[in-house]
């Protein structure tokens, strides 16, 4: 009786468990893209850089400038969950824009707007679901950046004997997961750049807060300034959980994950970033993410689920007690 009393309890229980493990792929589909525009409330889920992307671009709305896209996408190891596209509009592009296509891939644009030159194959789809469920991808990454700004720091954030006196040292011993947070004023300093001071090979979490953030200066990585030749930067994520603007204005290689804020930027930027909606930015390079992210907790079971375990334990309970009248008798 023991066993099946188990047995009914694990079944009740796993029922409302389907998202306890994390999936081993960060972001989802949205891994194998440079921009991502969830879109939210009001932002319209656009894309209006006329920057160099190297990788892929999704947008829930409207791809809004011309771009040229995807010379690196050969090379990023969650390619394959894109699906062949190099570009996806959930609505459309515009018209008169001009889009130079790299790599082979194709273009999602219902409203098949935009003009093309497919330098290694390609095409343009117009017809058929989109590619990408945004809504679906929008919710869970909203709610990943939350769980991911209640995560408590691991390491220290401030000054370190013997490093560069004007650097905010960012200094984290364990060889799997650092995390930090900092503050917007911290990230905006021009005379304190952060230096992430971790082992190598770990992954790290910088949770920034602030409504309005602006990164003023370049990022450095164990004393070195980040750039594509780090192998680590594909290691670092930076969660904007409560920001509606993220100004990159210095150079940052490393994921940005801002799903209620505006992204743009003036600087050279190198990874995933993915955003309510972004607007000009620098020279984008294609260096996604790869670290491994805490487990998100499972959700509270659904009203469903909780009456199915409600009647299972009462099938148990009643089934005890007829044991006992039988005994009794």
């Amino acid at each position: 009786m023991k066993k099946i009393l188990f047995a009914i309890a694990f079944w009740g229980l796993s029922a409302g468990c389907a998202a306890c493990f994390a999936d081993t792929v960060p972001f989802g589909v949205a891994s194998a893209y440079n921009l991502v525009a969830l879109g939210y409330g009001s932002t319209a889920g656009n894309i209006g850089t006329t920057a160099d992307v190297e990788g892929r671009v999704a947008a829930a709305n409207d791809v809004t400038q011309s771009m040229p896209i995807g010379s690196t996408l050969g090379s990023d190891p969650y390619g394959a969950l894109a699906s062949g596209y190099a570009m996806v509009a959930g609505v459309g592009v515009t018209a008169s824009n001009y889009f130079s296509i790299n790599g082979g891939g194709n273009v999602y644009a219902p409203n098949g707007g935009g003009s093309y030159n497919w330098n290694d194959g390609g095409k343009l789809v117009t017809t058929g679901p989109d590619p990408i469920n945004f809504s679906s991808l929008r919710t869970t990454l909203d709610a990943q950046s939350q769980q991911l700004a209640k995560l408590a720091d691991t390491g220290t954030v401030g000054k370190v004997v013997g490093s560069n006196p004007s650097w905010l040292v960012l200094s984290g011993t364990s060889t799997t997961l650092n995390v930090f947070t900092v503050t917007a004023l911290q990230f905006a300093s021009t005379n304190n750049p952060l230096d992430i001071e971790v082992p190598a090979g770990s992954t790290v979490i910088i949770n920034v807060q602030g409504a309005n953030v602006t990164l003023g200066a370049g990022i450095y990585f164990n004393g070195q300034q980040e750039s594509d030749s780090n192998n680590d930067n594909g290691m670092i994520l930076f969660n904007f959980a409560d920001a509606s603007t993220v100004a990159i204005d210095g150079q940052l290689d490393g994921a940005v994950l801002a799903p209620f804020a505006t992204l743009t930027g003036n600087s050279q930027m190198g990874g995933n970033f993915i955003a309510a909606a972004i607007g000009q930015t620098g020279e984008v390079h294609n260096d996604e993410f790869q670290g491994t992210l805490p487990s998100t907790p499972s959700p509270t079971p659904e009203p469903g689920s909780l009456t199915l375990m409600g009647s299972g334990f009462l099938f148990m309970a009643g089934g005890l007690a007829r044991r006992r009248l039988f005994r009794r008798a």
